[in-house]
């Protein structure tokens, strides 16, 4: 079942509609930091879930090992030559998925605070797989709990690309965020479980 690797990308999506400034193609820099301060003060979307794995290893699985834990993905590159640290993974790194039918997702880090927080957008001219989006911009934060537990939270700023899906897509988004984002955790859970005894 792709559904839990369809709702993540599809509330992941900015399409490349609005120029680019500053050498970043997409919407212009001061929309995606507006966009990205709405997942903190008023996001579209929102969920919580508790992962029963430390916070730096779902911060790691999150950020590095996408194809692992969303259905319909393939493989996962990355691509750090816009990277704010220096030939490692970090703000303006580019991550780009494989799905299983060879159509690829790019995807650019705006936030990246190991281990408590990080952000991004999908970068459509650089991608070839299409939703109905406008833009939306993702932010995950997480916090430890105890030393085995964290708490994720996503908020998700998004539009859809027509007004007469908007209700439709919304609608889609917020009922199947959660069940996709549980799955996602009983996944990373499991994955630390297995890891840990090796």
């Amino acid at each position: 079942m792709r559904s839990v690797y369809l709702v993540i990308l599809l509330l992941m999506l900015i399409p490349d509609t609005h120029g680019a400034e500053n050498g970043t193609p997409g919407h212009g820099s001061d929309f995606i930091a507006a966009e990205l301060q709405r997942t903190r003060s008023d996001p579209d979307s929102t969920v919580s879930v508790s992962i029963a794995a430390p916070r730096d290893y779902v911060f790691d699985f999150l950020s590095t090992r996408l194809d692992e834990y969303a259905d319909g993905a393939a493989a996962l590159r990355f691509d750090h030559a816009g990277s704010a640290s220096t030939g490692r993974l970090g703000r303006g790194s580019l991550r780009i998925t494989t799905m299983d039918n060879g159509e690829t997702l790019a995807q650019r880090f705006l936030l990246f605070t190991a281990p408590t927080e990080f952000a991004y957008y999908t970068n459509m001219e650089l991608s070839t797989l299409s939703v109905p989006l406008d833009y939306s911009i993702t932010r995950y934060s997480l916090t430890e709990t105890n030393y085995e537990n964290t708490e994720l939270s996503v908020t998700v700023s998004y539009q859809a690309s027509s007004k007469l899906f908007a209700f439709i897509v919304r609608r889609a988004f917020n009922s199947a965020l959660r069940r996709d984002f549980e799955r996602a955790a009983n996944i990373i859970a499991e994955k630390y479980k297995n890891e840990s005894t090796e």
